[in-house]
């Protein structure tokens, strides 16, 4: 469930800046259930992209994982697991001024003695991420969630600039990793008072190598 709030925001959203994007995770039930998918794209049946130059239309993509979701304890414990993964490759995109002028570059480049430039170069886009999340009944009046996030993504011949703009001698690779760890408590005091206590921690590893 996804809920996007763009004004008027409540104490709980803290000093929200542009907007709020609001994510609520499957739960398990007392029914024991899963999902299995994919998701390919490929340039083989792909129409080609008006941006990609000639030869460079290139885009190999899967996207795939599964969930799973059911009952620890029924009518109390639950738990909701979730794994993704994703396998791309492709041409960069580069734009009208670099094509036009690859002969020049490369001729200059040489004059220095430097390799040229080859645009067909190959990107790759490999993300795994997990998700883990338990949730627990108290009493009918005292619930606790924990949710566990883990994203790992590695990444070859990355633009710094926005694509289009650089050369392949300019293309970077990156490696990132992010994990979070939230936990939530509600109570319902009385008919009219509800309180809830939500902590979470987060920690991001980003590489970006310069040469």
């Amino acid at each position: 469930e996804f809920r996007v709030i763009n004004n008027t925001y409540s104490v709980e959203a803290g000093r929200a800046v542009g907007g709020i994007v609001n994510i609520i995770t499957k739960s398990g039930t007392n029914d024991l259930h899963g999902s299995l998918y994919d998701y390919l794209r490929n340039d083989a049946v792909d129409a080609r992209s008006e941006l990609a130059a000639p030869g460079l239309n290139k885009l190999r993509q899967n996207q795939f994982g599964f969930t799973l979701g059911g009952p620890i304890r029924k009518n109390r414990t639950f738990f909701f697991g979730n794994y993704e993964g994703q396998r791309r490759r492709e041409n960069p995109y580069y734009n009208s001024v670099i094509l036009g002028n690859l002969t020049l570059i490369n001729q200059f480049k040489t004059s220095f003695g430097l390799p040229t430039e080859q645009l067909n170069v190959n990107r790759k886009s490999d993300y795994d991420n997990f998700l883990l999340k338990l949730d627990h009944s108290f009493t009918e009046h005292e619930y606790m969630f924990l949710r566990y996030f883990f994203n790992d993504g590695r990444l070859t011949n990355v633009s710094p600039l926005n694509d289009g703009f650089d050369l392949p001698s300019g293309f970077k690779d990156n490696n990132l990793r992010d994990q979070s760890l939230v936990g939530s408590l509600s109570s319902t005091l009385s008919p009219h008072l509800l309180n809830e206590l939500r902590l979470q921690y987060g920690h991001r590893t980003f590489d970006f190598p310069t040469v």
